[in-house]
């Protein structure tokens, strides 16, 4: 009950500060307690490391069990992984004190000592650590290849060189290198990948994304791709960015009056919640490459299919087949809901209104935003203002997984990140919590 009362209250007010003649200039985030976003909870998962060649590092513990939030090793995978670090770094880094905060930067610096030494020779990242502090060099989902980790290191590491420069050049050197290293085993490994297809339950889709058609992954290499590439002008990673999104738009599916509604999927003929950053993307690629197509594309997944799950219940996955010009669902599921599947509409809804300024745009990123405020299939509030906590997940209606660990945490706070300085959404999600 205390979380409710604490998000009511603030609710209330945001209510009664904007009862002067200034409402639409004074967004929450004007208030000086007012933030959502608490890294308290981030803060018991970040943990100092050693690597077995000395080097001091930080990493992020990917589990943190309730009732006590406890921290929680895998002694299979290992305790701390690349793909949770990256995002980590990313909170701290966004925030806006982070220039003049000297406690969060030592922090970001750590989190990136932590992925530079995860890099392998051939560029690529290896994912997991254990607590014998080796790394895991041979697990399914630690080995070095082009995938999910390495991207979000990419992504991590061009976001964060820029804005490195300015408080220490050698370090920033450092990730240059780092870059550079993958980056040109990516250029090797894309020269001559052929733009082919392949059809599968009747669905047409692209062999040169990651992992043959994954526009997830493919997504968050376009983001990684287009913050390197807004620093250093390289035709040939333009010309990647652009093969990225083409294969994203021949994976979106449906129209405005048809099932799955503009929807991208996300891998063959499957769409899941979880990483479908590819509006995102695209919109993020359009108006770095001056394509519109690819926004028009983007905003019609905004339009179509955003609204479609708000009003028909949140979808964790679903498969599709294709018969003529008709699409049927199948093998169609409602949980796992996790965070993971709301932040990245949240971040293209958001995207959707910094580029157009409409309205409808602010509603749905506030009514999807609403998720984490108890406007969901658990009826309860996911995020806890005074903790910092998100809970790990719904895995059934008016049932919550309460554990809080990595993933679930920080991809809520970079949603609540993403929103906190638009007035109008703040709006709409006040609006969505109290209906």
């Amino acid at each position: 009950m205390k979380k409710r009362i604490t998000f009511l209250t603030l609710i209330l007010c945001t209510l009664l500060f904007c009862c002067n003649d200034k409402t639409e200039e004074n967004p929450l985030t004007s208030l000086s307690d007012s933030s959502l976003v608490n890294t308290k909870h981030l803060d018991h998962l970040y943990v100092p490391v050693t690597f077995s060649n000395g080097k001091k590092a930080a990493g992020i513990y990917i589990y943190a069990e309730a009732p006590d939030y406890h921290l929680v090793t895998d002694s299979d995978e290992g305790f701390t992984c690349v793909d949770d670090v990256a995002r980590a770094a990313l909170v701290y880094l966004r925030n806006k004190n982070f220039s003049g905060d000297t406690a969060k930067q030592n922090k970001v610096f750590k989190l990136i000592d932590f992925i530079l030494e995860m890099q392998s020779e051939n560029g690529y990242f290896y994912n997991f650590l254990f607590l014998d502090s080796s790394i895991n060099t041979d697990g399914k989902t630690s080995i070095n290849t082009p995938g999910w980790w390495s991207w979000r290191a990419l992504q991590t590491l061009t976001e964060a060189a820029p804005i490195i420069r300015k408080l220490d050049i050698q370090f920033a050197q450092r990730i240059d290198s780092s870059i550079n290293k993958l980056l040109n085993n990516l250029k090797r490994d894309t020269i001559n990948s052929s733009l082919k297809t392949k059809v599968v339950k009747g669905v047409t889709v692209p062999q040169w994304l990651p992992a043959e058609s994954a526009t997830d992954q493919a997504s968050i290499l376009i983001l990684a791709l287009v913050n390197h590439s807004s620093q250093h002008d390289e035709p040939e990673l333009k010309r990647i960015i652009r093969n990225l999104a083409d294969g994203i738009v021949l994976m979106q599916q449906g129209d405005e009056t048809s099932f799955p509604y503009s929807c991208f999927l996300s891998w063959e003929n499957v769409w899941h919640a979880y990483g479908c950053d590819q509006a995102y993307a695209l919109m993020k690629a359009g108006k770095f490459l001056n394509d519109s197509n690819y926004i028009k594309k983007a905003l019609a997944e905004v339009d179509n299919f955003y609204p479609w799950l708000l009003k028909n219940g949140m979808k964790s996955s679903f498969s599709i087949t294709k018969k003529g010009n008709e699409f049927t669902a199948v093998d169609e599921k409602r949980f796992d809901q996790i965070s993971y599947g709301i932040r990245p509409m949240i971040f293209a809804a958001t995207e959707a209104y910094e580029l157009t300024g409409q309205q409808k745009y602010a509603g749905i990123a506030g009514n999807l935003a609403a998720w984490f405020f108890g406007v969901n299939d658990g009826n309860e509030l996911m995020y806890d203002l005074n903790t910092g906590r998100c809970f790990d997940g719904i895995i059934a209606d008016n049932k919550i997984n309460k554990n809080s660990g990595a993933e679930s945490t920080i991809e809520c706070l970079l949603a609540l990140q993403k929103i906190e300085s638009y007035p109008a959404i703040i709006s709409a999600l006040n609006q969505y919590r109290n209906k």
